[in-house]
């Protein structure tokens, strides 16, 4: 069977279109993002939000929400604006230090080893220190 180019388009263009009108039905076409985290799929943390996960483009109230940090007034300001905010600080301050501020907070797993060149301020370490949610003593010094 020969297939002409004209035929070929129409195909191709229902295939397409087809697809996506299929996918909406079933609720599985998504254009936006849910700025949920992925969770852990096994072990004794199972089904809780993964702090790996956390984007520059979360907001702090997004992070609030979905890990249940403690916040009187999350403003929408994106994690990845820290860089802006510690631009002139030696080490990179961002979306690497909130994922490790986060994981420590809630005693979520968190792989320190993807973590060697990850900082947090020296304010933030204080208050793990504060909460009694370091990991080590003396390890955010």
């Amino acid at each position: 069977m020969i297939l002409k180019s004209k035929m070929l388009a129409v195909v191709l263009v229902t295939f397409l279109f087809g697809g996506i009108l299929i996918s909406s039905a079933f609720g599985w076409w998504q254009t936006e993002s849910t700025k949920q985290p992925a969770t852990f799929s096994e072990g004794e943390f199972a089904g809780q939000a993964n702090p790996a996960d956390i984007r520059g483009s979360y907001t702090f109230g997004d992070i609030s929400a979905a890990f249940a940090v403690s916040n009187a007034n999350p403003a929408a300001y994106p994690v990845k604006n820290l860089e802006t905010i510690y631009a002139d600080s030696p080490q990179e301050i961002g979306t690497g230090s909130v994922r490790l501020f986060v994981a420590f907070y809630t005693g979520l797993p968190f792989d320190l080893t993807t973590a060697e060149t990850t900082y947090l301020p020296e304010s933030a370490a204080q208050m793990l220190r504060e909460l009694g949610t370091c990991p080590r003593s003396g390890s955010l010094s």
